[in-house]
């Protein structure tokens, strides 16, 4: 399987080998190639843009406090993922975070954004476990293996979790469709 990622994986490879050697300036060529799809990744898991813009920085902060540990060998970005995911679950942990209420008011013109927002609500009522294969390996495209390294869990796990996580925000989506219309 080719992966249009090869030319990030070389940039990654001298981004991360600059930042070895305390490079502050290489922090910006590794958020060029990781930013977005952290900050993606954020906003799924939490739900409100704000605060994944904070868990956003704050990854890429703990990357360059924590620059000693990188290891340009491809888990870097399994590594990256682990940072954005504890800050998320920490973020969690301290309030529930839904971005819209339960009652809120489509109109029918606003078909595509109303079903973008439902299933983004769905999505952020799911119990972490589900939410979290869900957005790694449906919404990102991760590999079920590495996704599984990141959870760390194993690839059965994961797979079990992704079927009961989509089985359920299935559910949850029909429920809430109902209610809608």
């Amino acid at each position: 399987m080719h992966d249009d990622s090869s030319q990030d994986s070389l940039a990654e490879k001298r981004w991360l080998a600059a930042l070895a050697r305390g490079d502050a300036d290489a922090l910006g060529g590794i958020y060029e190639i990781y930013g977005e799809r952290i900050f993606r990744y954020t906003y799924r898991m939490l739900g409100n843009r704000s605060d994944a813009e904070d868990a956003t920085a704050e990854t890429f902060l703990r990357v360059l406090r924590r620059s000693n540990e990188l290891r340009a060998d491809g888990a870097f970005r399994t590594w990256l993922f682990r940072i954005a995911r504890n800050l998320c679950i920490d973020r969690l942990r301290q309030h529930k975070l839904i971005e819209l209420p339960p009652d809120a008011q489509y109109s029918g013109g606003e078909d595509r954004t109303a079903i973008r927002v439902t299933v983004h609500q769905a999505l952020s009522e799911l119990p972490v476990e589900y939410r979290e294969p869900l957005v790694l390996c449906d919404l990102e495209d991760m590999a079920a293996r590495e996704a599984a390294e990141m959870l760390e869990i194993s690839v059965p796990a994961l797979k079990s979790r992704l079927y009961r996580g989509r089985r359920a925000l299935r559910d949850k989506l029909s429920g809430m469709l109902e209610r809608k219309s």
